[in-house]
C-alpha cells in the first residue's frame, strides 16, 4: 500500500486520520523539535533582554524569531544531526548553531542551552504542547458537548419521564433533567480545565542553579527563571530535581479521566433509552446498521465514544502511575511515556466528536416515553406513602407497600385506591409528579450557557 492514512499503525492516524489532525499538529515529533527550538531560542533571547549576555539588535531578534517556525527541511536537518549525536535535545541545540554560524549572532552561540539540562527543555516543550492542545482543541470540543447538553436538555426540560433506580420502574422524572445533570457534571469539570495552568521549570542539572550560579552569582536566578516561564504561560516550579515532577500533568490528565467517566455514563444511558426506545435514531441515507438485518439502526456512536473513552482512561491510568515516580534526580524511563500524551487526548477527541454526532441524531419518541411512564401507576407511591407519614400516618409506609407493591396499578386502580384519602392524590398522574426537575433543569441549563458566553 502506498503512504496514506489508512496505511498507519495507529488507528488514531488511520481510521480517524480526519479527526485527529489537530492533535497530530499538537504531538507529532515535528511538533516536539519545533517546541524544543523554540525554548531554546527564547531563552537565548531572554539571556539577552536580562542582561545576562550582550544586547541582540532588533534585527538579530527578527532573524531569530524566523527560526523558530521551522519547516520540514530544518525538521529532517535535526533528525540527521540526532543520528550522530544520538540525543534529541543536543541534535536541536547543534541545528540552532549551524543556523547562527556566519551571522552577526556567531558570538552567541556558545550561549545557546547555557547553564540547562535536558530536562529543562523537554519540560517547557512538552507542557506547551499539552497547554496548546488542551485549550485550543481539548476544551473548544468539551465546550461544543456542553452546549449540546444544554440545548437537548432545554429542549426537553418538562417532558415527563420514567425514571429508573436499580434497573427497576421507580418514579416520574424529565428527560431534560436527567440529561442537565451530565451537562452540570461536565461543567464543573471544564471549568477547572479552564483555570489550570501547567508548571515549568529552568534550573539546571539537578534543579539548583549550580552551573548558572557558578558562572554568574550576582543573578537572581530563581527570579530570572521566574520570569521567563512566566512569559511562556507556565507557573514557575522551583523545587525539583533534574525533572520537574510530573504532578502538575497528572493532576491535568486526572480531570480529563474524570470527565471520561461522567461521558461514559451518559453513553451508556443513551445506549439504554435507545435501546427501550425512548429515544430514535435520525437514519442516514444509505446508512446500513447491520450487515444481515436491514431494519436496524445500532447506536454505534454512543458506543465507539464509550470504546475510545475507555482506551483514553486506561492509558490515563497508566501514565499517572508512571510519570510520578523517577528514580533519585533523574532516569529515562519516562521518556518514551511522554510521547504519549497526545494518543491520550486523540482518543478523547474521537470520543467527544462521537458523542456530539450522537446527541445531534436522536430525538426522544414521545408516544413510547408516555406509554411506559402510564404504564402502571404503582410509581406513585412514593407520593401516597409521604402524604399519609404527613398526616402522622406511623403505618404510612406498610399501607402503601400493601396497597400498591407488587402490583399493576392503572389509572382506574389509583382513582379507586385515593378517592376518599385527598382530591390531590386522586389527580396525580405520573406526568405530573415530577417534582422540580423542570427547575432543576433550567438553573442547569443557565449555568452551562452563562458559562460558555463567558469563555
Amino acid at each position: 500500500m502506498g503512504s496514506t492514512p489508512l496505511a498507519n499503525l495507529s488507528p488514531l492516524d488511520g481510521r480517524y486520520h480526519i479527526i485527529s489532525i489537530p492533535l497530530a499538529k499538537k504531538f507529532s515529533e515535528s511538533s516536539l523539535i519545533s517546541h524544543r527550538l523554540k525554548v531554546e531560542i527564547l531563552y537565548l533571547q531572554f539571556l539577552s533582554k536580562e542582561k545576562i549576555i550582550r544586547s541582540f539588535t532588533k534585527k538579530e531578534n527578527i532573524f531569530l524569531n524566523k527560526l523558530i517556525d521551522i519547516n520540514s527541511d530544518g525538521i529532517n536537518q535535526v533528525k540527521i544531526i540526532e543520528q550522530e549525536t544520538r540525543h534529541d535535545v543536543k541534535a536541536v541545540e547543534y541545528y540552532l548553531a549551524s543556523k547562527l554560524k556566519g551571522t552577526s549572532l556567531e558570538d552567541c552561540i556558545s550561549y545557546i542551552h547555557l547553564g540547562l539540562t535536558s530536562a529543562d527543555i523537554n519540560n517547557l516543550s512538552y507542557r506547551l504542547m499539552i497547554t496548546s492542545a488542551h485549550k485550543e482543541v481539548m476544551l473548544r470540543k468539551l465546550k461544543e458537548v456542553l452546549k449540546e447538553l444544554s440545548s437537548f436538555s432545554d429542549q426537553y426540560y418538562y417532558l415527563p419521564m420514567l425514571a429508573r433506580t436499580h434497573g427497576q420502574a421507580a418514579i416520574p422524572t424529565t428527560l431534560g433533567k436527567e440529561v442537565s445533570v451530565f451537562g452540570m457534571r461536565l461543567l464543573k469539570q471544564v471549568e477547572k480545565l479552564e483555570e489550570y495552568q501547567l508548571t515549568g521549570k529552568l534550573s539546571g542539572a539537578v534543579g539548583s542553579f549550580q552551573a548558572l550560579d557558578f558562572i554568574k552569582p550576582e543573578v537572581d536566578w530563581i527570579k530570572f527563571s521566574t520570569k521567563f516561564i512566566a512569559s511562556l504561560g507556565l507557573q514557575v516550579n522551583l523545587h525539583t530535581t533534574q525533572i520537574n515532577p510530573a504532578d502538575d500533568i497528572v493532576e491535568l490528565l486526572n480531570i480529563y479521566h474524570l470527565i471520561g467517566g461522567i461521558l461514559i455514563d451518559l453513553n451508556q444511558d443513551m445506549w439504554r433509552y435507545i435501546s427501550d426506545d425512548w429515544l430514535v435514531q435520525e437514519s442516514k441515507k444509505g446508512q446500513v446498521g447491520s450487515s444481515t438485518m436491514p431494519q436496524k439502526i445500532n447506536p454505534i456512536q454512543f458506543e465507539n465514544s464509550e470504546g475510545n473513552l475507555t482506551l483514553a482512561n486506561g492509558l490515563i491510568e497508566t501514565i499517572n502511575r508512571k510519570v510520578v515516580v523517577s528514580r533519585l534526580q533523574r532516569d529515562l524511563s519516562d521518556s518514551t511515556i511522554n510521547r504519549n500524551y497526545g494518543t491520550i487526548f486523540g482518543y478523547c477527541l474521537i470520543s467527544y466528536s462521537s458523542l456530539l454526532r450522537g446527541l445531534s441524531s436522536i430525538k426522544p419518541n414521545k408516544k413510547k416515553i408516555e406509554s411506559d411512564l402510564n404504564k402502571n401507576y404503582s410509581i406513585l407511591s412514593e407520593a401516597l406513602q409521604t402524604y399519609l407519614r404527613y398526616g402522622n400516618d406511623p403505618q404510612a409506609y406498610q399501607k402503601a407497600a400493601k396497597m400498591m407493591k407488587g402490583k399493576n396499578i392503572s389509572k382506574e386502580d389509583w382513582e379507586e385506591l385515593t378517592k376518599d384519602i385527598d382530591k390531590k392524590l386522586f389527580n396525580l398522574s405520573p406526568s405530573s409528579y415530577i417534582g422540580l426537575a423542570s427547575k432543576l433543569t433550567k438553573l442547569a441549563t443557565k449555568d452551562i450557557n452563562n458559562f460558555l458566553l463567558k469563555t
